[in-house]
């Protein structure tokens, strides 16, 4: 298949990323250039990087804008250059190397030569054929990626904020720029669109009047808002200083109900980790919800005797290893008389790991919820 001639438009930490994993992994596109506005190299691993006024002499397929000022440079090349939309899409690294082994596993389903697992299946693999493959294969993803997510700056607290559900909801110091705090707030809002596929609340796992849970990965405390006015006490578990400075200031005037702890939850105590067992077993919990990169597995492994003692409501993310739904799946049925609904929808995991691991590159359920068996 011929490679596809892409112009990447940015030369920043993202643009790089991309650029330096070129020779390293098989791709099925080829840089033709590397465009940039404020850039004073000529050239990047041996790719001429141009201004964006000399797009038009290069032959290209699509530009992939691999920037934070995505929406200023899409308007640029739309308003100025007078480039189709269509032609242009938003990269982030590593994505466009994962499409690659992507489309290998599902070329068959695509050109009809095997049939489809389901038609919910089938439908997100057809859009990710016509748009590229990201983490959410749906239209939702194009209209966050285009309307305005205004943030603000909080000068007291040199903190950005977006507003979600009416609060304040403030963003780690290291997004500090306004470009980097737009699209991150971008993102996390999409995450939680009812549309999402990575949705915690949904018709399985849902948060009533005067219940006390706990939110394991809270970073910036997006779940925690949409619950805040039912939750009776909420405790917000996080390893990252800087989010967790970021909940200080988004629950300021909660402390009463929000309780912040400092750790990573795994399954045993001690340089940093904590169980849930040790730190909640006085505690009467109602909901859990746990989103830690991976880690999942060991959480629900140091929380044996509070799943058995409360039978907490769950929300736990299982797409980000390849066996994790079936392993969490059947771990959580083992554990006790829990009823166990995969979520809604795809997504597609994003990493490193998948580099490595390009056989396991594909479309996965985010969330596992469980809600106890009525007797």
């Amino acid at each position: 298949m011929e490679k596809k001639k892409v112009i990447l438009f940015g030369i920043g930490n993202n643009g790089r990323s991309i650029m330096d994993a070129c020779g390293k992994y098989d791709a099925f596109f080829e840089v033709a250039a590397v465009a940039d506005n404020r850039s004073e190299l000529t050239e990047y691993a041996g790719v001429e990087v141009i201004s964006a006024d000399r797009i038009g002499k290069y032959e290209y397929d699509e530009i992939w804008i691999a920037s934070v000022y995505y929406r200023e440079i899409k308007r640029q090349l739309v308003e100025q250059l007078h480039i189709s939309p269509s032609r242009i899409r938003y990269v982030e690294y590593p994505l466009p190397f994962l499409e690659q082994a992507f489309w290998k596993r599902y070329r068959e389903e695509l050109e009809g030569g095997r049939k489809c697992g389901s038609d919910e299946l089938r439908q997100v693999m057809e859009y990710a054929s016509a748009n590229g493959v990201r983490m959410y294969c749906y239209p939702f993803y194009d209209a966050y990626m285009d309307q305005d997510m205004p943030v603000c700056y909080d000068e007291e607290r040199s903190l950005y904020y977006g507003l979600y559900c009416g609060r304040r909801m403030y963003l780690s110091r290291k997004y500090d720029t306004p470009q980097k705090a737009e699209l991150y707030f971008r993102y996390a809002c999409m995450e939680q669109d009812e549309r999402s596929p990575h949705r915690y609340l949904t018709e399985h796992f849902s948060v009533e009047k005067g219940e006390t849970g706990i939110d394991i990965g809270a970073a910036e405390g997006i779940f925690a808002l949409q619950v805040i006015d039912d939750a009776e006490h909420l405790y917000l578990i996080e390893s990252d200083a800087g989010w967790c400075e970021a909940l200080e200031a988004t629950f300021c005037t909660d402390r009463d109900k929000v309780t912040i702890v400092r750790g990573y939850v795994s399954d045993t105590d001690g340089n940093g980790s904590l169980t849930l067992d040790t730190v909640f077993k006085d505690k009467k919990i109602d909901f859990i919800k746990m989103d830690i990169e991976g880690a999942e597995r060991k959480a629900l492994q140091g929380a044996g005797r509070l799943l058995e003692r409360c039978m907490p409501k769950l929300a736990v993310c299982a797409y980000h290893n390849a066996e994790d739904e079936k392993l969490i799946r059947a771990w959580l049925e083992a554990a006790g008389p829990y009823r166990v609904y995969s979520s809604q929808g795809y997504v597609v995991c994003q990493g490193e790991w998948e580099l490595e691991h390009p056989e396991n590159v594909g479309f996965r359920r985010a969330l596992l919820c469980a809600e106890r068996k009525e007797k």
